[in-house]
């Protein structure tokens, strides 16, 4: 199998991809180590084209067959290693400036728009309707519906499809969600605009969500379930506090 692979990837060199289409086709799966092979390349060809990655396939091949064939390497592994990381570096710090302008853009325009109130920490949000319950406190659970989406309306994840709200805690959701839903009445509708520090930051959560988003979400709070301990909800006050017990 060494050797096809060997062979194969030397016609690579030698000629372009579609040129050297018939040694592809002899290259045949039917052994686990064909299996393997074959995996691997399908794993790094996938992996390459998922980031964007604009390689030549040539000198991949060259690099196969002189690893293979234990030839002299033009670039070292140590080497190697170092430019791929910075290679990737320099692409994440390109997404990360062009990801944050246009956060920057949508929050400085968000901003003027009627009803947009801006907190200190760069949450934005917007009263859709006013509830006249209480404030959660934050550590009591919640329930709610939600939808949320990116800044340029892609829609990410919803509960309005569902029957039953979905209950969180405010402790446990991303940073821009909890100071929102701490703000907000039982019975209320908001539109939530939370920065990408607010949110995930660098990490990318989903596929559907690139690091550095910005996200909006729309959150109905239907009710606050308050902890275990508490006999009902008078024990708290209008802040969703724990109020002092009255003598």
């Amino acid at each position: 199998m060494k050797k096809i692979i060997v062979s194969v990837l030397a016609v690579i060199i030698a000629t372009n991809i579609a040129s050297a289409q018939k040694y592809f086709d002899k290259a045949k799966i039917s052994n686990k180590q064909d299996s393997l092979s074959y995996s691997i390349g399908v794993l790094l060809a996938s992996n390459m084209a998922k980031e964007g990655i604009d390689y030549d396939a040539t000198l991949v091949g060259k690099a196969f067959r002189d690893v293979a064939q234990k030839e002299t390497w033009e670039i070292s592994a140590e080497d190697a290693n170092t430019f791929i990381q910075n290679y990737f570096q320099e692409i994440e710090e390109r997404t990360k400036q062009e990801k944050v302008k246009e956060s920057d853009k949508f929050f400085a325009e968000n901003a003027k728009k009627e009803g947009v109130v801006t907190t200190e920490s760069g949450l934005q949000y917007k009263i859709i309707k006013k509830g006249n319950g209480k404030r959660p406190c934050d550590t009591c659970d919640v329930s709610v519906h939600y939808e949320g989406r990116l800044i340029d309306g892609t829609v990410f994840d919803t509960s309005y499809d569902q029957e039953e709200p979905i209950t969180l805690n405010p402790q446990y959701v991303i940073q821009g969600m909890s100071e929102g839903i701490l703000l907000m009445d039982e019975g209320s509708q908001y539109e939530l605009y939370i920065p990408w520090n607010l949110a995930y930051g660098e990490y990318s959560p989903a596929e559907i969500i690139p690091a550095y988003s910005s996200l909006v979400f729309t959150v109905d709070l239907v009710s606050i379930l308050y902890p275990e301990d508490a006999q009902n909800a008078d024990q708290f006050d209008d802040d969703g506090m724990k109020s002092e017990p009255k003598n």
